[in-house]
């Protein structure tokens, strides 16, 4: 068997396999799970805070809820309550 003589073209295969598994991680991570696995009563996530430095929106929370930092969660759910006591209290009237 002879040997192989290998060239620059085939050390850059890896490299190009291993930049597309990122890039397609990322956008996995990025559009998916970011936009329609995080609901408006979890936690903040990384992407809104980066955002947030620039005044970007990177998700389903607001700027200035980002920005207001703290558990999300709690405010959000307080928010919720007070529109359904309010809405409850017109249904009365």
């Amino acid at each position: 068997m002879p040997e192989q003589i290998f060239e620059a073209v085939d050390y850059i295969g890896p490299v190009v396999v291993a930049a597309i598994f990122a890039a397609v991680l990322f956008l996995l991570s990025f559009c998916v799970i970011n936009w329609l696995c995080i609901f408006r009563t979890d936690d903040v996530t990384a992407f809104e805070k980066l955002g947030a430095r620039y005044n970007v929106k990177l998700g389903v929370h607001s700027l200035s809820e980002v920005k207001r930092g703290g558990y999300i969660s709690t405010y959000a759910l307080q928010q919720e309550e007070l529109v359904r006591k309010n809405t409850h209290s017109y249904a009365h009237a």
